[in-house]
């Protein structure tokens, strides 16, 4: 191959990686974990009987990961998953977080003494947010 053939495929090259990287999403799937974090805990707290939420987002090898956990103010069982329920309908609803987005959350009351997980609301597993969209029939706003 001619210099002149290497430096255009260079080029080239560069400006499809430059193109492939200022297309993605600016939130939880390849955005800034700060945004990330700020994402969930908007939706998480946007919800009647959040307490508190507290999001980690983070980039590893290229992957990301997003953790977090979400008090609540129920006394039952029944209460702390209604919210749980809410919660997860609020990431649906959110245009900043990406259908690929699987956000792994601890849900409990105040003193810790129930928690609840997604299974108890018919998922298998922890859910994206493509799956709760689809669960719930929501799209984003």
């Amino acid at each position: 191959m001619t210099d002149h053939g290497r430096s255009l495929r260079t080029v080239l090259t560069s400006v499809g990686l430059v193109g492939l990287v200022t297309l993605g999403p600016t939130s939880c799937g390849n955005g800034s974990a700060s945004a990330c974090e700020k994402a969930l805990t908007t939706a998480a707290t946007s919800v009647n009987g959040v307490v508190r939420a507290e999001f980690t987002c983070k980039r590893s090898f290229g992957n990301p990961s997003q953790k977090g956990s979400v008090t609540t103010s129920g006394t039952t069982q029944q209460a702390v998953t209604a919210v749980m329920e809410d919660v997860l309908r609020a990431f649906a609803r959110s245009a900043e977080l990406d259908d690929a987005s699987v956000v792994y959350v601890d849900f409990a009351n105040e003193p810790g003494t129930i928690s609840v997980v997604e299974a108890s609301v018919g998922f298998n597993g922890t859910p994206s947010i493509g799956d709760l969209r689809d669960h719930y029939d929501i799209r984003p706003n």
